[in-house]
Protein backbone atom coordinates (compact mmCIF):
# COMPACT_ATOMS: atom_id res chain seq x y z
CA UNK A 1 0.00 0.00 0.00
CA UNK A 2 1.43 3.29 -0.95
CA UNK A 3 2.33 6.35 1.75
CA UNK A 4 0.48 9.61 0.82
CA UNK A 5 1.44 13.15 1.58
CA UNK A 6 -0.83 15.70 1.97
CA UNK A 7 -0.78 19.17 3.30
CA UNK A 8 -0.65 22.86 1.58
CA UNK A 9 1.81 24.16 -0.90
CA UNK A 10 5.43 24.79 0.21
CA UNK A 11 4.64 22.11 3.29
CA UNK A 12 7.51 19.93 1.97
CA UNK A 13 5.81 16.51 0.91
CA UNK A 14 8.05 16.23 -2.00
CA UNK A 15 11.41 16.75 0.12
CA UNK A 16 9.87 14.59 2.62
CA UNK A 17 8.88 12.26 0.05
CA UNK A 18 12.24 11.90 -0.87
CA UNK A 19 13.45 10.90 1.89
CA UNK A 20 11.04 8.21 2.62
CA UNK A 21 11.47 7.35 -0.34
CA UNK A 22 14.95 6.75 0.15
CA UNK A 23 14.15 5.00 3.56
CA UNK A 24 11.45 2.38 2.13
CA UNK A 25 13.55 1.75 -1.36
CA UNK A 26 10.16 2.79 -2.95
CA UNK A 27 9.43 5.12 -5.88
CA UNK A 28 8.15 8.38 -4.94
CA UNK A 29 5.74 9.47 -7.30
CA UNK A 30 5.47 13.65 -7.30
CA UNK A 31 1.51 13.84 -8.64
CA UNK A 32 2.12 17.24 -9.86
CA UNK A 33 5.46 16.50 -11.41
CA UNK A 34 3.30 13.19 -12.87
CA UNK A 35 0.70 15.59 -14.03
CA UNK A 36 3.45 17.63 -16.04
CA UNK A 37 5.17 14.74 -17.86
CA UNK A 38 1.94 13.01 -19.31
CA UNK A 39 0.67 16.56 -20.45
CA UNK A 40 3.98 18.28 -21.30
CA UNK A 41 2.73 21.32 -19.94
CA UNK A 42 3.89 23.08 -16.69
CA UNK A 43 1.10 23.37 -13.89
CA UNK A 44 0.22 27.31 -14.61
CA UNK A 45 -0.17 26.78 -18.03
CA UNK A 46 -2.51 23.77 -17.43
CA UNK A 47 -4.64 25.77 -15.62
CA UNK A 48 -4.97 28.60 -17.83
CA UNK A 49 -5.87 26.94 -20.73
CA UNK A 50 -7.84 24.17 -19.16
CA UNK A 51 -8.88 25.68 -15.75
CA UNK A 52 -8.42 24.24 -12.34
CA UNK A 53 -11.56 21.80 -12.68
CA UNK A 54 -9.69 19.95 -15.55
CA UNK A 55 -6.49 19.65 -13.20
CA UNK A 56 -8.30 18.44 -9.88
CA UNK A 57 -9.69 15.55 -12.81
CA UNK A 58 -5.85 14.58 -13.43
CA UNK A 59 -5.09 14.25 -10.16
CA UNK A 60 -7.40 12.39 -9.41
CA UNK A 61 -6.69 10.26 -12.45
CA UNK A 62 -3.00 10.10 -11.35
CA UNK A 63 -4.12 9.18 -7.63
CA UNK A 64 -6.45 6.17 -8.93
CA UNK A 65 -3.92 4.77 -10.87
CA UNK A 66 -1.08 5.06 -8.07
CA UNK A 67 -2.67 4.86 -4.58
CA UNK A 68 -3.12 0.97 -4.71
CA UNK A 69 1.16 0.33 -5.60
CA UNK A 70 3.67 0.03 -3.25
CA UNK A 71 4.89 3.24 -3.81
CA UNK A 72 5.53 7.35 -1.82
CA UNK A 73 2.69 9.95 -2.85
CA UNK A 74 3.33 13.67 -2.92
CA UNK A 75 0.34 14.88 -3.73
CA UNK A 76 -0.59 18.86 -4.72
CA UNK A 77 -2.19 21.17 -1.65
CA UNK A 78 -5.26 20.96 -3.70
CA UNK A 79 -5.99 17.44 -4.06
CA UNK A 80 -8.59 17.62 -1.40
CA UNK A 81 -10.17 20.04 -3.77
CA UNK A 82 -12.24 17.01 -5.47
CA UNK A 83 -14.60 15.07 -3.63
CA UNK A 84 -13.42 11.84 -5.54
CA UNK A 85 -9.94 12.32 -4.64
CA UNK A 86 -10.69 13.06 -0.96
CA UNK A 87 -12.93 9.92 -0.72
CA UNK A 88 -9.67 7.92 -2.27
CA UNK A 89 -7.47 9.61 0.23
CA UNK A 90 -9.79 8.86 3.39
CA UNK A 91 -9.59 5.19 2.40
CA UNK A 92 -5.91 4.93 2.38
CA UNK A 93 -4.69 4.30 5.87
CA UNK A 94 -1.44 5.71 5.37
CA UNK A 95 -2.10 9.42 4.79
CA UNK A 96 -0.15 11.67 6.36
CA UNK A 97 -1.09 15.38 6.54
CA UNK A 98 2.14 17.91 6.78
CA UNK A 99 1.15 20.94 8.87
CA UNK A 100 3.05 24.49 8.97
CA UNK A 101 2.36 27.65 10.15
CA UNK A 102 0.74 29.60 7.53
CA UNK A 103 3.07 32.41 7.89
CA UNK A 104 6.18 29.89 7.53
CA UNK A 105 4.48 28.77 4.10
CA UNK A 106 3.99 32.20 2.43
CA UNK A 107 7.25 32.74 2.68
CA UNK A 108 8.46 29.70 1.25
CA UNK A 109 5.78 30.01 -1.98
CA UNK A 110 5.33 33.81 -1.96
CA UNK A 111 7.26 34.29 -5.36
CA UNK A 112 7.26 30.73 -6.65
CA UNK A 113 5.55 31.28 -9.68
CA UNK A 114 4.68 27.41 -10.18
CA UNK A 115 2.03 27.74 -8.18
CA UNK A 116 -0.95 29.49 -9.85
CA UNK A 117 -3.46 29.06 -6.27
CA UNK A 118 -0.52 31.27 -4.93
CA UNK A 119 0.29 33.61 -7.09
CA UNK A 120 -0.09 37.05 -6.14
CA UNK A 121 -1.69 36.41 -3.40
CA UNK A 122 -1.35 37.98 -0.20
CA UNK A 123 -0.90 36.28 3.56
CA UNK A 124 -4.44 36.71 4.37
CA UNK A 125 -5.90 35.47 1.20
CA UNK A 126 -3.67 32.61 1.80
CA UNK A 127 -4.63 32.02 4.72
CA UNK A 128 -8.33 32.05 4.04
CA UNK A 129 -7.27 29.12 1.43
CA UNK A 130 -5.31 27.06 4.27
CA UNK A 131 -8.21 27.80 6.44
CA UNK A 132 -10.69 26.01 3.68
CA UNK A 133 -8.46 23.28 3.00
CA UNK A 134 -7.45 22.85 6.86
CA UNK A 135 -10.86 20.95 7.55
CA UNK A 136 -10.23 18.29 4.29
CA UNK A 137 -6.79 17.40 5.44
CA UNK A 138 -7.44 16.59 8.29
CA UNK A 139 -10.64 14.59 7.34
CA UNK A 140 -8.20 12.44 4.79
CA UNK A 141 -5.50 12.07 7.49
CA UNK A 142 -4.43 8.99 9.60
CA UNK A 143 -2.00 11.20 11.13
CA UNK A 144 -1.03 14.82 11.72
CA UNK A 145 2.87 15.58 11.14
CA UNK A 146 4.35 19.01 12.36
CA UNK A 147 6.32 20.09 9.18
CA UNK A 148 7.85 22.94 10.65
CA UNK A 149 10.55 20.78 12.08
CA UNK A 150 13.85 19.87 10.21
CA UNK A 151 13.22 17.25 7.40
CA UNK A 152 14.87 14.70 8.96
CA UNK A 153 12.49 14.73 11.88
CA UNK A 154 9.24 14.65 10.15
CA UNK A 155 10.82 11.72 7.79
CA UNK A 156 11.43 10.03 11.31
CA UNK A 157 8.41 10.33 12.39
CA UNK A 158 6.20 8.99 9.49
CA UNK A 159 8.47 5.82 9.85
CA UNK A 160 8.09 5.39 13.17
CA UNK A 161 4.32 5.35 12.71
CA UNK A 162 4.24 3.27 10.19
Amino acid sequence: MSIVLVGFMGVGKTTIGKLLSEHYDRPLVDIDTYIVEITQLPIPQIFENFGEAYFRDLEYKALQKWIGKDVIISTGGGIIESELSKDILKDNLNTFWLKCDIEILFNRINHDNNRPNARGKSLNELKTLYSKRELSYNEIAYKHIDASRPEEVVASEIIESL
